[in-house]
């Protein structure tokens, strides 16, 4: 498997993604003899701020949940035509490096043979306030099977995350996952099976509708 981007070379460690992982903690357990001695001013001030907050519930429109990036992928894999169909696994390194600058490699998966791939569209991502929205673009490699068996491979990194912000995240238990020693994660989303790993501080993630597939994916990834 060939390094990431060059800017994943100085590693993940320092990359606000990946640190929402590393950083998280758990707050300290509330003093119970206060909380059950409220002053009374106290309990006037929460009653004006709970009318404040009530009226603003009404006002304005709650925040708009972070897109799931897995939810993204699998949309995508559903209408994704490769850009370039071939089964040698340099030319398509060459695809992915000529489009975006990332020299990233098909990696080697089990019972599968690349035979594609394409730089799609991965969703849109509206940099600031008042600029019009961007594509965000990623490379997908295409495998097949012997037995007409198919999975779709996503790249993505940190850094790529890091730019997009909370349009495109990652549920927290993948971040939680990819942390560890061993950094897999595997999961249903919308009907499909989705096995993520990490390389350094690149992210892939397998798409396919077969059980047998993905669980073979997930027992090569965490080898």
């Amino acid at each position: 498997m060939t390094d990431p981007s060059p800017e994943a070379e100085a590693g993940v460690d320092g990359l606000p993604a990946f640190e929402r992982v590393q950083t998280r903690s758990t707050p300290p357990p509330p003093d119970a003899r206060r909380a059950w001695r409220p002053a009374t001013g106290a309990l006037l001030v929460l009653l004006v701020v709970a009318g404040v907050a009530g009226t603003a519930w009404w006002l304005w429109p709650s925040p708009g949940e972070a897109d799931d990036v897995l939810v993204h992928l699998v949309e995508t894999s559903d209408t994704f035509l490769p850009d370039l169909t071939t089964t040698d696994p340099n030319a398509a390194r060459s695809l992915v490096l000529d489009a975006l600058g990332w020299d990233v490699a098909p990696p080697d998966l089990p019972s599968l043979t690349v035979v594609g791939v394409g730089i799609p569209s991965i969703g849109e991502v509206q940099p600031s306030p008042g600029t019009s929205p961007s594509d965000v673009q990623v490379p997908a490699f295409r495998y097949e099977g012997a037995d007409g068996e198919r999975a779709t491979v996503f790249a993505y990194d940190y850094i790529l995350l890091d730019r997009v912000g909370a349009a495109f995240d990652l549920p927290d238990g993948t971040y939680a996952a990819l942390s560890e020693p061993t950094p897999v994660d595997s999961r249903v989303v919308e009907g499909r099976f989705v096995v993520s790993w990490r390389r350094r501080a690149m992210i892939f993630s397998a798409v396919t509708s077969n059980e047998a597939v993905a669980e073979r994916i997930r027992q090569t990834v965490s080898s």
